[in-house]
């Protein structure tokens, strides 16, 4: 059994890592991609992470265990001399039986909010021109527009540097956020709606609060080496993901917005990177696309490799690739995420498009990791122009170049209604997601409101 003998066993770290992600990928193709969590959190996934809350203990400093003062009678109580009580007196009799009246003023302002509880799943596409404004005096090109997830507000990054949150039916005037050194580039509302994570060309990350116009974190000097890109809240807002180069990165936060005057430098808010994945083959991530209105593990992300990679950050690695996306790389990854106001069933939400310039609009189900519809009408030859899909998943919008967008039938391979009457490039499309409207933004700085 024992000889004199000496063994030499090799051990290759790499070749086992890809193994098991071969097996991996394997088990995946078996049992199928979801966008809806189906299995409990690992603990070796990086979602475990969770933010170390400062316990607030109560200390009573000086305080002794001394006798009370008691009163010189045998009971707690005592009762009162009633000197400096007035009289009871009878001021009148309440009414009964009566009827309750709604305001009318109430109702019509519930009316003009445009704020419904449950969105009308089976509503026509909204294709009725309803309000247009300009963003600035001069033509300035909107890069980027998102509503929050309660529908009240609207968030446009600007290529001013600027960040504008209108309210949703355009009335007031427009909260202005500025201290970007470059053209914003990406926006992202909180689930809470009460927080704003911005990107530009500067290379910085910031969140706003929407209470007031100074942001309450800061970050990116020296941190990415790349343009930060494609920011948004993750997983609850418990993450903030975001790309730079061909990585895209896991951030934990944690935000406060009380404000000292004498301390205005001092930043309380802190963030910090948890974990990086990247692409195999991409010099660039040029789409990145996650769910933060329920618990998903699954990460999306297009690469200047023209190749769509699916990463589980339950498993903590990617588990999926589908080369070829488009000829040209894909410039953004719309998944169909629903929103508060509508239900979907779970199958729905695997359901994501695709869009490239030159090449139109792919429909891709991620249970089977093929594109099952392609939409052809609109014009793309030079521009990046936006995808937007509805929150009954009925629809899809998208931007054209010949000054209009396009609805399509999600069921069908042909356009809906073509939404004519801009004055240029139609750039970006965002839907409510309270109410069946969409709005529109151009190159030019004008944004319009599509009812249905």
């Amino acid at each position: 059994m024992f000889s004199n003998q000496v063994s030499l066993i090799e051990f290759d770290a790499l070749t086992l890592m890809r193994s098991q992600h071969q097996g991996v990928q394997a088990h995946r193709s078996v049992i199928g991609l979801s966008i809806v969590s189906s299995e409990p959190l690992l603990s070796t996934s990086p979602l475990c992470m969770e933010a170390s809350k400062k316990s607030i203990s109560l200390k009573t400093i000086g305080v002794k265990n001394t006798v009370k003062d008691q009163p010189l009678v045998f009971h707690k109580k005592v009762k009162s001399s009633g000197y400096s009580a007035a009289p009871r007196m009878k001021m009148f009799s309440p009414k009964t039986n009566i009827k309750k009246t709604i305001e009318p003023s109430k109702v019509k302002k519930n009316i003009q909010s445009g704020i419904m509880k449950e969105y009308p799943l089976k509503s026509s596409a909204p294709n009725i021109p309803w309000k247009q404004l300009s963003v600035a005096s001069k033509p300035t090109a909107v890069s980027c527009i998102q509503y929050s997830g309660d529908g009240k507000k609207l968030a446009c990054g600007l290529s001013d540097k600027s960040i504008l949150l209108f309210s949703s039916d355009f009335s007031g005037e427009p909260s202005v956020f500025a201290g970007h050194d470059g053209t914003v580039n990406g926006l992202g509302w909180s689930h809470d709606s009460n927080w704003v994570v911005s990107s530009a060309e500067d290379n910085i990350l910031k969140i706003w609060s929407v209470k007031n116009a100074d942001p309450v974190l800061v970050m990116g000097k020296g941190m990415f080496s790349k343009p930060v890109r494609f920011p948004q809240f993750y997983y609850m807002d418990t993450f903030i993901l975001l790309s730079s180069g061909a990585e895209f990165h896991i951030l934990k936060y944690s935000l406060d917005d009380a404000k000292d005057d004498l301390k205005r430098y001092k930043q309380k808010s802190w963030c910090k990177s948890v974990q990086k994945f990247q692409m195999d083959t991409a010099v660039e991530i040029t789409g990145l696309s996650a769910v933060n209105d329920f618990y998903s593990y699954l990460v999306l992300a297009v690469g200047s490799n023209r190749t769509l990679e699916v990463f589980d950050l339950n498993l903590n690695c990617s588990v999926a690739t589908i080369p070829d996306v488009h000829p040209r790389a894909a410039h953004q990854i719309c998944q169909n995420k629903g929103s508060a106001f509508s239900t979907q069933a779970s199958e729905a939400y695997n359901l994501f498009a695709t869009t490239a310039i030159g090449d139109g609009l792919k429909l891709w189900d991620m249970r089977t990791l093929r594109c099952v519809r392609k939409f052809e009408g609109h014009v793309n030859r030079c521009q990046p122009c936006g995808i937007a899909i509805s929150p009954c998943g009925r629809f899809i919008a998208c931007g054209s170049e010949d000054r209009s967008a396009y609805i399509y039938d999600i069921h069908s391979n042909t356009y809906l209604q073509k939404l004519s009457g801009h004055t240029q490039t139609v750039i970006n499309v965002a839907f409510n997601p309270s109410s069946p409207q969409l709005t529109t933004a151009t190159l030019d700085g004008k944004l319009q409101i599509f009812v249905s």
